[in-house]
């Protein structure tokens, strides 16, 4: 096994001692001595490089060269960029074939091993190993550099129009989250060797919470949304002070829900203002968010809805951003303390609001709110927040593959032996579907997006009605044969 290897000289050091030699002729031994390398390494860089250049490398060369070995680390970097990034096995599968390849290893049959990929990963200190987030295949298709530039730049004009940029106590976020009595256990302490178990309640039913604060750290009470018919005082143990409450057949938001929130809960809470002050509230562009209702409400009151764009949440949204992750954990080590000091017992849904309050009082701080606004380049306003790694809609785009970037079309053989090996993953191509305007990346409340929602509207209640009459047209026994011959006769 190849040792740790430690230089008793500086680099300074030995590159006068080769400019000694070959500029002024001076002998191996006396520009050794006088600059206090060895006499045997002073040899070997004379010999080894050409060009008079130090060779800062310790012990042994690396069993795939430099120059291979660079760009093997490009192409995990760019496979990386592709949302396709590999495996430590993975590399060192590649890596073997490599080195046989290039002849430097006989038997593909034996990896490298462990220590390899370790060097590997130190003379390519860009390469790290990490766990990755998952991602949808629909947000990974979204996220284009265009769609963020056409965001970005649409959410600087109405900063300037309604004069926001200077003012996060008026810019909000607003979102949802859902909770079930089954949490996740935290890392404990515990005998080596033994396997422990950490008791939890089953998955129950679901409770969701619409929260939203802005981004000079203010954050609104919760507002929860239990399932069931009729409300129970039981299931307000323990709320968060303010908070608001609703009943749902299924304990998830909906339409109506979201009216009701924004007119009898988020509205109470806003901050005192100038009364043509506008308020820019950021959300998701779900279906169920979207009505005329509530679009006449918030231009009655001066909000601005702003539809964030679609699959961009993770990204875009200052609360998913920054917010609900902190929130989660922080509802699970709640969830196991409460098992922790009631043996026996289970978490109900009369203990989920009290668990939810404490964990959002914890999450929902100043300095994570604000922090979430900046992570999304709301506030303060920066278009060049989104790393280019992120723009993965592109590069899943048909299009013939090309070499990875920063890759020399020279070294042919290795490059075809590492494009067959590695080759770019394909585009998926997908069959688009004719949908209505679906706002997303824009105010809803501006004048040129409500026509366009109510045109869609319109044509959505005019196929509806047509749809009415047709299913009673078939009703009718008579009707339905001469619907049926009339149908044949058109073929």
């Amino acid at each position: 096994m190849q040792g740790k290897y430690h230089r008793a000289y500086e680099e300074k050091q030995m590159v006068r001692a080769i400019n000694l030699v070959k500029k002024k002729k001076w002998s191996r031994r006396k520009a050794a001595k006088l600059c206090g390398v060895p006499e045997s390494s002073l040899r070997f860089q004379l010999k080894n490089n050409k060009g008079g250049k130090f060779d800062s490398s310790l012990g042994r060369p690396s069993l795939i060269p430099h120059e291979e070995e660079r760009m093997l680390k490009d192409h995990i970097i760019h496979l990386a960029k592709l949302g396709y990034p590999l495996t430590r096995s993975d590399v060192l599968q590649i890596a073997t074939q490599t080195a046989v390849f290039l002849k430097v290893k006989e038997d593909p049959s034996h990896l490298l091993s462990q220590h390899w990929l370790n060097g590997f990963l130190s003379r390519w200190p860009e390469l790290k190993v990490v766990r990755p987030s998952k991602l949808g295949m629909k947000r990974a298709k979204a996220i284009t550099k265009e769609s963020i530039s056409k965001y970005f730049n649409e959410l600087n004009n109405i900063l300037i129009k309604y004069e926001l940029k200077d003012k996060p106590h008026l810019i909000f976020n607003v979102d949802e989250t859902g909770f079930n009595f089954e949490h996740r256990p935290t890392k404990v302490v515990a005998p080596r060797g033994i396997k422990v178990n950490a008791i939890t309640t089953d998955k129950g039913a679901m409770t969701t919470i619409l929260a939203a604060g802005n981004a000079v750290g203010y954050a609104i009470p919760p507002y929860f949304i239990f399932k069931g018919k009729h409300m129970i005082e039981r299931l307000k143990a323990g709320a968060y002070p303010g908070s608001g409450f609703e009943m749902t057949s299924s304990g998830w938001s909906n339409g109506e829900v979201f009216i009701n929130y924004i007119e009898n809960h988020f509205s109470k809470y806003l901050p005192v203002r100038d009364p043509n002050q506008h308020i820019l509230l950021l959300y998701d562009g779900h279906t169920s968010h979207i009505s005329m209702n509530l679009i006449n409400y918030a231009l009655s009151k001066k909000i601005i809805l702003f539809v964030l764009p679609p699959h961009s949440s993770h990204l875009l949204q200052p609360l998913d951003v920054g917010t609900f992750k902190p929130l989660k954990d922080f509802y699970h080590h709640e969830c196991q303390t409460y098992m922790r000091k009631n043996p026996g017992q289970v978490i109900t849904r009369y203990e989920v609001c009290q668990l939810i309050s404490k964990a959002y009082l914890k999450a929902f701080t100043p300095s994570n709110l604000i922090a979430s606004f900046r992570k999304s380049g709301i506030f303060p306003y920066n278009k060049d927040v989104i790393d280019e790694h992120h723009f993965l809609g592109d590069a899943l785009r048909p299009k013939v593959p090309g070499n990875p970037p920063d890759t020399p079309a020279a070294n042919s053989d290795y490059r075809k032996f590492l494009d067959d090996l590695l080759p770019q993953p394909k585009p998926i191509e997908t069959k688009k579907r004719k949908v209505g305007y679906r706002p997303g990346g824009v105010a809803i409340t501006e004048e040129k997006i409500i026509l366009k929602i109510k045109k869609v509207i319109q044509d959505q209640e005019s196929v509806n009605k047509k749809k009415i009459n047709l299913n009673s047209l078939k009703r009718n026994p008579h009707m339905k044969n001469w619907i049926q011959a009339h149908l044949r006769s058109q073929r």
